[in-house]
């Protein structure tokens, strides 16, 4: 189930673009797991996706449409593809070219959405700037010492209100022209000093208030979707308001509250009588069996778009109903069927043409495939070695969770005094960095390089103690964290027991004491080199995702999860390389590896050749490559294991599926 769970959930983050990279989508891409884990109704999960709301913490279904942060129209051009299997994004600007959707009706589907937004730190941060302004506006009403006193931003805008009022100014107040502009004057000076004050304050509320921004999706308020400036076409003006509307469909009835007109429209988008819905899942799910869909592509489906078996796809989509949306059962059906246990169709297929489905289409294995069965090779027991992976991860969630709470679960007085009082500090470091930096600069111009690059790493370390500081006084409730991880384990079952380590295994009996030491060198220096390969090994779904640039997952086409379906299967030099001369191979018959050891148990070569062909390409030796493996057996020994194994690594029946 585990390996299910990693392979299908690929399939779900490339499609959905979820990725770890940020500190909100770690949330939502552990629960996207957990779903596919659960088997969740595919329509059940559209909705959960489309309705999603509020904090990540509490729904992180919320995290779809904070993938889309700040991009409301992208994000209905997102659902459209992903769901309902149609491009609208040229009827974002024009009519569309190709298709019946006019860019009317681009904007009504995004009206059901447009009001929300998912940006921003929260509320008490705001407030918190807010309250600060105020007294900053406070030194300067002070300052001046008059109530009812205009509040003017600088001089030049005294002066022009001046022009306009300055007679009934003065009579009012009983001022000269000179004594109002020398009140303005203070004033001014006052707030300036203030507002310098408060800015290391300011800076600190921006700073660590980062560490929540896109947690939440929310309501705006008075943010009507209104057609673009340029709009173009009879039916409305530039500007104009834009009411929700369907494309096709059952209509949507008018519904004022914004979370049950976004309810609303999740439920048509997932709706079994949505024309494309289900329609758009199965061919999706056919093309991922047999490696081409019954219309291509699989997201642009149209009203001339030639479906090439309409009879299967019409069966296909009663099939997903009636089986209530659970993609297991549905996928069962396809693996069971005859053509699904044909041979391989190895031929090019050429998009455009149709294709008669003789048998699967052949295909290389995914970035993530390719990787898990290398793993799989490598690490014994591969899923409890990524239990500390998954213990950072929650913890990683935690923390943000902790931060936040810090920031928004408590009243805004309180949170601005921590401010506050780490404004003070960083502005005596302001200070002192001042001071630092002229010992540096006047160091570089003695030529004391040395004692200006140590005055450097000082200042560099001051400066890391501070904010270590700041954070400790404002992020009050990250002290919780460990216990607040402790039960959300045990809420999970408890966490599971880490791997066994690797180890030096007992010695072969009878070996001389220059045997003896060889052999132990040998152990140790194979214990060295697996365990520095294996710590950076788990299941691609436990790892970062995507993968850092130059990692084995990015270099054989992982998606980099900023576009949808964006994964490659291509081969590339770059991957003939990493292959050639990864150290992968090596750490594959290392002794300490899965395949390692139950070579080192075997006891003839035969035995060996058959366990390498059993374990990386699931089939027996033929005699023909037996015979020629014992030959090079004869001439190598030992040599001809490693290089056997490496050979499989490198060959297309360990790459592709077949």
């Amino acid at each position: 189930d585990a390996g299910y769970t990693a392979h299908h959930y690929h399939f779900w983050a490339d499609l959905l673009r979820a990725s770890t990279q940020r500190h909100w989508a770690m949330i939502y891409q552990v629960w996207l797991r957990e779903q596919v884990h659960q088997n969740t109704p595919y329509d059940e999960l559209a909705r959960r996706l489309l309705s999603g709301h509020g904090l990540a913490f509490d729904d992180p279904a919320a995290g779809y449409y904070i993938t889309d942060s700040g991009m409301p129209l992208d994000n209905m051009s997102n659902t459209v593809r992903v769901f309902l299997g149609t491009r609208l994004e040229c009827a974002q600007c024009h009519n569309h070219p190709f298709d019946k959707w006019t860019q009317m009706d681009y904007y009504k589907m995004a009206a059901f959405t447009y009001d929300f937004d998912h940006r921003g730190g929260g509320v008490n941060r705001s407030l918190m700037h807010g309250a600060l302004r105020e007294e900053e506006r406070n030194a300067y009403r002070e300052a001046i010492g008059i109530e009812g006193f205009k509040h003017f931003k600088d001089e030049e805008s005294a002066k022009k209100f001046f022009g306009k009022y300055g007679e009934r100014t003065l009579e009012e107040f009983g001022l000269t022209e000179k004594q109002f502009f020398e009140k303005v004057r203070l004033g001014l000076e006052a707030e300036k000093k203030k507002r310098e004050f408060y800015e290391p304050v300011h800076n600190q509320v921006s700073q660590l208030g980062n560490a929540i921004t896109s947690l939440k999706v929310r309501h705006l308020e008075n943010r009507p979707l209104q057609l673009p400036h340029d709009y173009q076409y009879d039916d409305a003006k530039p500007h104009d308001p834009v009411e929700p509307g369907t494309m096709f469909g059952l209509e949507i009835p008018e519904q004022a509250d914004q979370t049950a007109r976004k309810n609303a429209y999740a439920e048509w988008v997932a709706s079994p009588e949505n024309p494309r819905f289900t329609r758009v899942i199965v061919n999706r799910l056919w093309k991922r069996t047999f490696g081409h869909g019954l219309f291509e592509p699989v997201d642009d489906l149209t009203d001339h778009t030639a479906i090439s078996h309409p009879e299967l796809l019409e069966y296909l989509e009663a099939l997903m109903k009636d089986v209530d949306y659970d993609v297991r059962k549905f996928q069962s059906v396809l693996f069971h069927t005859q053509l699904f246990r044909r041979e391989m169709h190895g031929e090019d297929h050429f998009p455009g043409l149709p294709y008669h489905f003789a048998g699967p289409l052949i295909k290389r294995m995914s970035a993530e495939q390719i990787w898990d069965s290398i793993s799989a090779l490598i690490l014994p027991d591969i899923d409890n070695y990524a239990a500390p992976i998954k213990l950072k991860r929650h913890e990683q969630i935690a923390k943000t969770k902790a931060v936040y709470n810090s920031m928004e679960g408590r009243p805004m007085e309180e949170v601005l005094e921590r401010m506050k009082a780490a404004g003070s500090r960083m502005r005596e470091f302001n200070g002192e960095r001042t001071r630092y930096e002229k010992q540096i600069l006047a160091a570089y111009e003695a030529g004391e390089n040395e004692k200006a690059i140590q005055l450097t790493e000082e200042l560099k370390a001051k400066k890391r103690e501070i904010e270590q500081k700041n954070r400790e006084t404002v992020y009050i409730d990250l002290k919780d964290v460990d216990d607040d991880l402790a039960s959300d384990m045990m809420m999970m079952g408890g966490q599971a027991p880490p791997p066994k380590k690797a180890t030096v295994p007992e010695p072969p009996e009878g070996l001389s004491k220059d045997e003896l030491r060889r052999w132990k060198d040998s152990q140790h220096k194979d214990l060295k080199y697996y365990n520095e390969v294996a710590r950076d090994i788990a299941r691609a779904v436990d790892l970062d995702s995507p993968a850092r640039r130059g990692h084995f997952l990015r270099d054989f086409g992982q998606s980099d999860r900023e576009v949808i379906e964006n994964a490659a299967i291509h081969a590339s030099v770059p991957q003939s390389l990493y292959l050639l001369n990864s150290p992968l191979g090596l750490a594959i018959h290392n002794s300490n590896s899965v395949l390692g050891a139950k070579l080192q148990a075997a006891q003839s070569v035969e035995e060996k050749i058959a366990l390498i062909y059993q374990t990386m390409l699931t089939r027996q030796p033929s005699e023909r490559e037996t015979s020629r493996i014992l030959k090079d057996f004869e001439l190598h020994g030992d040599e001809t294991i490693e290089d056997l194994v490496w050979a499989l690594l490198n060959s297309r029946q360990f790459l592709f599926v077949q």
